[in-house]
C-alpha cells in the first residue's frame, strides 16, 4: 500500500510540475532530430560520456563543449570544444595507464532542416560535423528522419563517418544506424529509449556492436537536463561482447541553456 502512494505521488508531482515555454530543442542524446534553433537564438550545451567495462578494468569520460546558433530558417551551426580522459589497466603486466583530461579536438556543426516533423509528414535534417583532432580528422554526416505525434516522438538517424589518420594514412569508417522513440509525460518531462548499432570499418574483423537503453529529460524555463543509459547487448557476428575496442557500459548526460 505504501509502495502504491509513493509512486501515485511522484506521478502526481511530475504531472503537476510547472509548464514552461520547453526549452528543448532535442530529446534524446545518442539521436538528433530536425528541429533546430530558430534565427538569433542561442545556446550553451554541455555532454559528458562516461565509459567503462573491458576485458580489464577501464574507465573514459570523453566531454564536449558546445556554443550553438540558428543562423537563419532552417539553418544552424555550433561550435564543439571536446576533451577526453582515461584510466585503464594495461592487460599484459596489470599496471595502471592513464591519460588526460586533454582537449582532443575542435569540431563545427552544421545542420539543415528540409521538413517539419509537426507540419509535414516526417521531418527531414541533414547533418555535417567536420572534427580536427590531433592525430587525426573526421567527417561526421548524418541523415536524420523523425515524427512528432503528439504525446510521441521518434527518430531514425544514419551516421556515416569517415576518419583519416595523419600519421600513417589510414583510413577508418563508422556506419551507424539508430533509432529513438519516447513519450511527453508532461511538459517537461520527457522518456524513453534510444538504440545503435555501430559498424566499424577499421581493419580485419568489421565490429558491430549493438547498444540500447533508457532516458529520461526535464526541461525547465531556460534549459534541459538529461541522462541516457547505453549498456551494449551484443556484437553482431561474434558469439561474446567487444571489451577490446568498446565498453560494456555508457552513462551520457547532456545540459543545455540559452544565452
Amino acid at each position: 500500500m505504501k509502495k502504491s502512494l509513493r509512486k501515485f505521488a511522484l506521478g502526481g508531482f511530475l504531472l503537476a510540475l510547472p509548464v514552461w515555454s520547453v526549452a528543448a530543442d532535442r530529446h534524446f542524446i545518442f539521436n538528433y532530430e530536425s528541429n533546430d534553433l530558430g534565427p538569433g537564438e542561442r545556446d550553451l550545451e554541455t555532454y559528458t560520456f562516461y565509459q567503462f567495462g573491458r576485458d580489464s578494468f577501464y574507465s573514459a569520460m570523453n566531454q564536449s563543449i558546445e556554443f550553438e546558433a540558428g543562423l537563419d530558417v532552417g539553418i544552424q551551426s555550433s561550435l564543439y570544444l571536446n576533451f577526453t580522459q582515461q584510466l585503464g589497466q594495461n592487460p599484459a603486466g596489470g599496471t595502471m595507464q592513464s591519460s588526460g583530461p586533454t582537449l582532443d579536438g575542435i569540431s563545427n556543426e552544421w545542420k539543415f532542416k528540409l521538413l517539419d516533423s509537426s507540419a509535414d509528414a516526417f521531418g527531414l535534417g541533414l547533418y555535417l560535423e567536420p572534427e580536427f583532432e590531433p592525430d587525426d580528422f573526421e567527417l561526421e554526416t548524418k541523415l536524420i528522419i523523425d515524427k512528432n505525434m503528439g504525446s510521441w516522438l521518434w527518430t531514425f538517424n544514419l551516421l556515416a563517418e569517415p576518419a583519416f589518420d595523419y600519421a600513417d594514412t589510414d583510413t577508418t569508417f563508422l556506419l551507424r544506424p539508430s533509432v529513438g522513440a519516447g513519450l511527453f509525460l508532461s511538459n517537461v518531462v520527457f522518456v524513453g529509449f534510444e538504440a545503435m548499432d555501430e559498424n566499424f570499418y577499421d581493419g580485419p574483423p568489421m565490429r558491430s556492436v549493438f547498444s540500447a537503453g533508457p532516458c529520461i529529460q526535464y526541461s525547465g524555463k531556460n534549459w534541459w537536463a538529461e541522462i541516457t543509459f547505453m549498456p551494449q547487448l551484443s556484437n553482431i557476428g561474434s558469439s561474446s561482447l567487444d571489451f577490446t575496442d568498446s565498453q560494456r557500459d555508457q552513462i551520457a548526460v547532456a545540459t543545455s541553456f540559452d544565452l
